[in-house]
């Protein structure tokens, strides 16, 4: 028992022990691009967690630095400028002294004890542990740590090369190349580390490797170590799969595995592969002997080894100007095998093959000790000749030395052929023996100690007389600049000549190179408004793409030599960092952000003491920006580090650097970085009134307002820089024949003329339109893509056939399978130029190991010129199966076209019509939905000879609207609508009687009577809604602007999840509806109760994105989220709701009765700018009671009781002085006082009592080209009675005038007959009565100012689309659209008084099933309209009669 008691408790101690050390912090920085810099976390309780910026400074920082083995503090950054974290805060309120080993050793809050948010998470800056100085670039150089304050180096004592190892991987820098040590130090008295490193060379960083520290604090060394790192980490020989000690030359790269080019490749370099790899000697370099296909490009770096390096990237490389390697020509080698054998050395008159080939193929089986090499040329081509021989270099004498000699040094080295042969020491006096004397090679020898000579030492000379040579691949830099040495045309010596060098695309690795290669600093600028240089030289060499890794730009890939490598006007004029530069940075574009100065090497800022407009003003010229819009103190765009360059700037606004502005002096300020001074600048140029910042008309900033730039030779280069600075992809299509928005509106008085390389517009090159005025047609507009390049690839090359790829701003991705068919597969085709597509195979060419199938959806009609020219869709896209990639099999042949298909042809039907093999012949036809809302709902049209045209709705239902909504992609048809329900359409009636199986590939398949032949009117236009049919709204009881979010798929209504809805997600959604350019979430409104499907998560859209349904997001989902994640967003266009219930709404919508005993009595109250509100009683009589009992369908106003009949409102009286004339068709169209102007009070109410009868109120017009209705309000003995009245009254002039006769017999005939006609003209123009008037003007009749007046009736032949037929017009009619068709014609006279229709927008379901219209608003107009006198006798003849079956007209008696 006691023993079990023991190990109980023991196992309790080591429980403790262990949980005890479990529960030790760690330290870390993320999310700030190395493991010195980043957003501070510490691991406490099993999570990570951050730190509160309170208090946090330097002290604190210098702990966190000195913890993590991490050199210095340089900032202490706050406000989450590394982003915000996530988990615990666990610490806040730190108050170090700046001495603790470990931070949370710090006075501060307990754990987790914080009054913070993570907006506020604290960061780090570090100087890093170790750095490389002193090298060409980051990458090279003497190895130095950092002490707590200052660099320090590290001896060459012990010093291994596992550690260098680490260093290297550290740095970013790949793999150690090569240790140099006895570096001398800079100072006798400089001081080096007091420890050793013992790294394994698998730690994460020098600060972890183990050390030993040096007896007395002294380490034992000749002087400090060097490092050279290299992009190079490994190299094998390969044959048939296999690693061994014969086969292709690979080496490994950060990149992968790549094939080295036998170009230049020669024994010596195959040499140093075979030793490094432990097989022996190389016995021979076959050309392509064992390449294998299906490689990458082949490598193009040239190695130039002795033969003695122990590795071959601790070869020289060249790689500028080096052009592609041929096919199949790769570097191959053949090893002894035998790592312990050695070559037997050469004696001297041991003989290579001689010529050219020397160095390829079989070589002698010897080794030479001798090395040759050039210098003080200025590279490793040219220069002095010496040669190592017993262990010391000298030179050769210039007795006899010609270019013969001169040949075979270039050759031995790889340097080309011979240029020239100096004599008289050139390059200098050398020093140590004079080895050669009267050399006399032929130019074929392998090596120089070949050709005959006097002797090894045996010579006449002195080193006045060394000789040297100028080889063809001698390569040196010069700027050339009248008055400084850093700023300047760069030029290149090649092939014996100086020439400029081209400057795409000159990344800032590139220039930061060039300008270190030059002792000029660590980066430099282009300078694009230098004016181009006059006189001729070569332009050598384009398209240089520098690596971190080179140590100079001859490592530097690029195009190869040329004479012509690009146009004078494209040479590179570089200002390296001895001059000044100026950026913006952490403003989110190169036009916004703190205001930064490259400075005496360093970067800095400004202080914003006396910083405002006109300082701002000289910042955004300089850089092109436009103008200031705003000039930002306090470091609003975050604290910068280093020096504060600048402070108290004084400008005047007119000065073209910022530096030239009065201030204290380089350096002198009494800020700190909290003060830093920022920009905001309108940028040089905009696309605007596109469906976002991605597209539409170009407009430059001339310096105080946006000018649109001309269609006139406008190019597709300059909208690709346009794009590109914008960050908006690439250029999909340019536009001209926009019109201005003025007629006197001006355009830019300038062509630009960019070459697409360009960082902006503003850097390209310009041409001014004669007399100022530029040649055009209008205005340009561009719309750019994220898609930039398509592809079809096969066995890992492109062609016209394989798997489908787009190029995006993230690379190349495959495109999925799903909703891929033809019309898309075509357009692919057409974009390559190879041919048409043939068929659509299923995943066919996939290929394992590609990132995630791209999920966007392209819906092509198969017309469109590029892929990206396709509408898109990817919102609520599920991800793609695995294989499922979309595929392409073309003709091949670019010229080929499909047949036309006639009528009777017919796809496969069925779902899978569109994937497959596919009958090859082409169809002109295409068919859409309009005025529908969206592409996937609206009324069916088709182009057929050149018009689009409808398909009359007779028979029309699900099957016929299947097959239309698979055709369009669209899924499956929710509802066949008819009569015209998504508005009337134009043009011809292509279709009847459509009686689709439903299977059908396209809708002209199905049978039906015939193209054209119809007994249709527009009336009978068909539509479709289909299942993914989207539409777009807000929510909310008094704002349009601002709600719930919710978007109506699968023909329901329901809302979107708010994760994590960015601001260019909220911007597109905004946008789309209408309501401003950016919006905010706002998670502070209270959740909704009542259930409703929460359709889509996660939408992330991209700034490209045009609409809401081409961003990604998670799949549609039922339940995508919890109710309390539903979205409520505020856009910045937010306005008053203009409906009381669901925008869109009609007038009839905006009036109702409160307070009275019945739905047709009470107070009168309108809706206006979001609020009901009532009407003032002034002026109210039964003619405004009339209208508004009509307006909403109460019969007629029986009373028009004032002073609050009915009880005061309250809220705002909206109306006053209200002047109707009772025929009005609503209330909007009276005259009135200004909305919410007047001077009553609520006990001045307006009410109505109206009779309660309803009458017929027309049907809402389903479009504003439907004619409107005369509303059935009259009966048929109503009609009869008038027009026996009519007649009464007829008779009764008669008799006036017989009685006038009898009166005037004494007159003459001819008077009598004047009389009797005056009298008749005066009784047609007498006014016509109420009740006639109430027939012509009753609600919905059109207006004077209504978008569509009355047609003229013309006969079935225009309905049949026989235009020509037609008779010339003769009289007016109007449709109602009930079961059969009521036409009302009327004679032609005047034309009826109208009033304002309703115009109608886009069709929404509602939740039911149902449907609803979608309608902006009202014409709000009230014209005091003219009276139709002339009309009576037109309204007293109508009568009725019976035409046809379909037809009921209404025709007025000839007079």
């Amino acid at each position: 028992m006691q023993g079990h008691c023991l190990l109980q408790g023991l196992a309790f101690l080591l429980l403790t022990v262990i949980a005890g050390a479990q529960e030790t912090p760690q330290l870390r920085l993320v999310d700030g691009g190395s493991r010195c810099a980043g957003r501070v976390e510490i691991l406490h309780q099993h999570s990570w967690g951050t730190v509160c910026h309170h208090r946090w400074d330097l002290k604190e920082v210098h702990v966190v630095c000195r913890q993590l083995g991490c050199g210095v503090a340089l900032n202490a950054v706050c406000c989450a400028q590394f982003g915000e974290g996530s988990g615990p805060i666990w610490l806040d309120a730190l108050n170090c002294t700046g001495e603790e080993d470990q931070v949370w050793k710090c006075p501060s809050l307990d754990w987790g004890q914080h009054d913070c948010n993570h907006y506020l998470d604290a960061g780090v800056i570090c100087s890093g542990f170790v750095h490389l100085v002193g090298g060409h670039g980051p990458c090279s150089g003497r190895v130095e740590v950092n002490s707590g304050g200052e660099w320090i180096p590290v001896s060459d004592g012990n010093f291994t090369f596992p550690t260098a190892q680490v260093i290297c991987a550290e740095l970013g820098c790949g793999k150690a190349a090569s240790v140099l040590g006895k570096l001398p130090f800079r100072e006798d008295s400089e001081q080096v580390w007091a420890e050793e490193f013992q790294c394994e060379g698998h730690e994460p960083g020098l600060w972890f490797c183990p050390r030993r520290a040096c007896p007395g604090g002294s380490c034992q060394h000749s002087g400090a170590v060097q490092i050279v790192c290299s992009e190079y980490t490994e190299v094998r020989l390969t044959k048939n799969g296999s690693s061994q000690c014969e086969g292709q030359v690979e080496m490994k790269t950060s990149g992968g595995w790549r094939t080295l080019c036998a170009s230049h490749w020669n024994m010596a370099n195959a040499n140093v592969v075979c030793r490094q790899l432990g097989c022996g000697v190389a016995l021979s370099t076959p050309k392509g002997a064992y390449f294998v296909e299906e490689h990458d490009e082949i490598w193009r770096d040239r190695f130039h080894c002795s033969g003695s390096e122990s590795f071959l990237w601790n070869c020289p490389v060249t790689a500028l100007g080096v052009p592609a390697c041929a096919h199949g020509d790769t570097a191959s080698v053949v090893c002894l095998g035998n790592q312990t054998q050695l070559l037997p050395l050469c004696n001297v008159s041991c003989s290579d093959p001689a010529g050219p080939a020397a160095s390829e193929g079989h070589t002698a089986n010897c080794s030479d000790s001798r090395e040759l090499r050039l210098v003080d040329g200025g590279g490793r081509c040219a220069g002095r000749v010496e040669i190592l021989q017993q262990g010391s270099w000298g030179s050769i004498c210039d007795d006899s030395w010609d270019l013969s000699d001169a040949h075979v040094v270039c050759r031995q080295l790889g340097c080309g052929v011979a240029l020239e042969a100096t004599i008289s020491a050139h390059f200098g006096e050398g020093s140590g023996p004079i080895w050669l004397d009267e050399l006399n090679c032929t130019g074929e020898e392998a090596h120089v100690w070949q050709c005959p000579s006097q002797g090894w030492g045996q010579h006449n000379c002195r080193h006045k007389e060394d000789a040297g040579v100028i080889c063809s691949e001698f390569l040196a830099l010069r700027m050339v600049s009248e008055e400084q040495k850093c700023t300047g045309w760069l030029e290149v010596f090649y092939n014996n000549s100086w020439g400029s060098v081209c400057h795409s695309p000159m990344e800032a690795m590139t220039l930061s190179l060039i300008c270190i290669q030059l002792g000029c600093g660590d980066s430099g600028t282009l300078n694009f408004l230098v004016p181009p240089r006059e006189g001729s030289r070569p332009r050598w060499v384009d398209g240089i793409r520098c690596r971190r890794m080179d140590a100079s730009l001859w490592q530097c890939p690029s195009d190869p030599w040329k004479q012509r490598s690009c146009s004078s006007k494209e040479e590179a004029h570089i200002t390296c960092a001895d001059t000044p530069q100026l950026r913006l940075v952490d403003g989110g574009s190169r036009c916004a952000g703190r205001v930064e100065i490259f400075y005496q090497h360093s970067w800095g800022t400004v202080c914003h003491d006396r910083w405002d407009l006109r300082e701002a003003h000289v910042v955004c010229r300089q850089l092109g920006c436009g103008v200031a819009l705003n000039a930002m103190c306090c470091a609003q765009f975050g604290e910068g580090s280093g020096p504060i360059w600048l402070d108290e700037l004084q400008c005047t606004g007119e000065e073209d650097q910022l530096w030239k502005c009065p201030s204290l002096g380089w350096g002198r300020y009494n800020c700190g970085h909290f003060l830093d001074a920022g920009v905001i600048c309108s940028g040089f140029v905009r696309l605007d009134g596109g469906g976002g910042p991605c597209s539409g008309r170009v407009e430059v900033n001339s310096g105080g307002g946006w000018t649109p730039v001309s269609d006139g030779n406008f190019t597709f280069p300059t909208a690709q820089v346009i794009c590109a600075e914008l960050g908006c992809g690439k250029a999909a299509m340019v536009l001209g024949n926009l019109p201005l928005k003025e007629a006197s509106e001006q355009v830019w008085a300038e062509e630009f003329q960019c070459k697409g390389w360009e960082p902006g517009l503003w850097f390209c090159p310009r041409r001014a339109c004669p007399g100022g005025s530029c040649q055009h047609s209008g205005a340009v507009q561009v719309v750019c893509s994220e898609y930039t390049e398509v592809r079809l690839t096969k066995n890992g090359s492109s062609q016209c056939e394989g798997q489908v790829e787009m190029k995006t701003s993230g690379g190349w991705r495959t495109l999925c399978a799903s909703h891929w068919n033809m019309a898309n597969a075509n357009v692919v085709c057409r974009q390559l130029g190879c041919g048409v597509a043939l068929s659509t195979p299923k995943g066919a060419y996939f290929v394992e190991g590609h990132d995630e199938i791209w999920r966007d959806r392209f819906h092509c009609s198969g017309s469109e010129s590029f892929l990206w020219n396709c509408p898109v869709t990817a919102l609520g896209v599920p991800a793609c199966a695995h294989g499922d990639t979309a595929s392409v099999v073309c003709s091949g042949n670019q010229t080929q076209l499909l047949p036309l298909c006639n009528d009777s042809w017919s796809d496969s039907a069925g779902s899978a019509a569109s994937e497959g093999h596919t009958a090859t012949c082409s169809d002109s036809r295409e068919l859409r939905l309009v005025d529908g809302g969206g592409r996937c709902a609206g009324r069916a049209e088709i182009l057929q000879q050149g018009s689009w045209g409808s398909i009359c709705d007779d028979s029309w239902d699900l099957s016929d609207a299947h097959v239309v909504c698979r055709q369009l992609g669209c899924g499956v048809a929710l509802e066949a609508t008819i009569s015209a329900h998504f508005g009337e359409g134009s043009g011809p009636i292509w279709l009847d009687e459509l009686n689709c199986t439903g299977e059908e590939a396209h809708v002209w398949q199905c049978p039906s009577q015939g193209w054209g032949q119809h007994n249709c009117r527009h009336k009978e236009d068909a539509g479709v809604i289909c299942s993914e049919f989207l539409a777009l709204r807000m929510v909310s009881e008094d704002q349009e602007c601002a709600g719930w979010l919710e978007v109506f798929y699968n023909n329901t209504w329901g809302s979107v999840c708010h994760s994590p809805m960015e601001a260019v997600t909220l911007s597109v959604i905004c946008r789309h509806l209408g309501c401003g350019d950016s919006g905010i979430l706002n998670s502070s409104v209270p959740h909704r109760k009542d259930s409703r499907p929460r359709w889509v998560d996660n939408i992330r859209c991209r700034k490209t994105d045009t609409s809401l349904w081409q961003c990604p997001s998670d799949p549609w989902k039922q339940r995508s989220c919890s109710p309390k994640e539903e979205a409520y967003i505020m856009c910045s266009g937010k306005r008053p709701k203009s409906c009381p219930t669901t925008a869109p709404c009609t007038d009839r919508e905006k009036l109702r009765l409160r307070g009275g005993d019945s739905r047709c009595s009470g107070r009168v109250e309108v809706w206006h700018e979001g609020s009901w509100g009532t009407v003032c009683d002034d002026s109210w009589s039964l003619a405004e009671a009339e209208v508004v009992c009509q307006q909403l369908g109460c019969g007629s106003a029986l009373e028009a009781p004032g002073e609050a009949a009915f009880g005061p409102g309250n809220g705002s009286i909206w109306l006053d002085e209200v002047q109707c004339r009772g025929r009005e068709p609503s209330l909007w169209a009276c005259a009135a006082a200004l909305w919410g102007q007047s001077n009553c009070k609520h006990e001045e109410d307006a009410s109505v009592r109206c009779s309660g009868k309803m009458t017929a109120i027309p049907p809402t017009p389903r479009s504003t080209s439907s004619a409107s209705v005369v509303p059935g309000v009259f009966s048929l003995p109503g009609i009869l009675c008038m027009i026996l009245g009519a007649l009464l009254f007829l008779v009764l002039i008669i008799l006036g005038t017989q009685l006038l006769k009898r009166r005037s017999e004494h007159q003459a005939l001819s008077t009598f007959e004047g009389a009797v006609e005056e009298v008749l003209y005066q009784e047609i123009d007498f006014p016509v009565n109420p009740e006639k008037e109430n027939l012509l003007n009753s609600p919905g009749t059109p207006s004077d100012g209504s978008a569509t007046k009355l047609p003229y009736y013309t006969g079935d032949s225009e309905e049949n689309g026989d235009p020509e037929s037609a008779p010339e017009p003769r009289r007016q009619h109007t449709d109602t659209t009930s079961n059969g068709y009521d036409d009302v014609e009327e004679s032609p006279f005047s034309a009826i008084p109208s009033s304002p229709v309703l115009k109608e927008k886009n069709f929404f379901p509602e939740e039911g099933g149902g449907a609803r219209y979608s309608q902006t608003g009202i014409s709000l107009q009230s014209p005091r309209e003219p009276d139709s006198s002339n009309m009576e006798e037109i309204a007293s003849s109508l009568v009725l009669r019976q035409e046809e079956p379909d037809y009921d007209d209404i025709e007025p008696i000839p007079m």
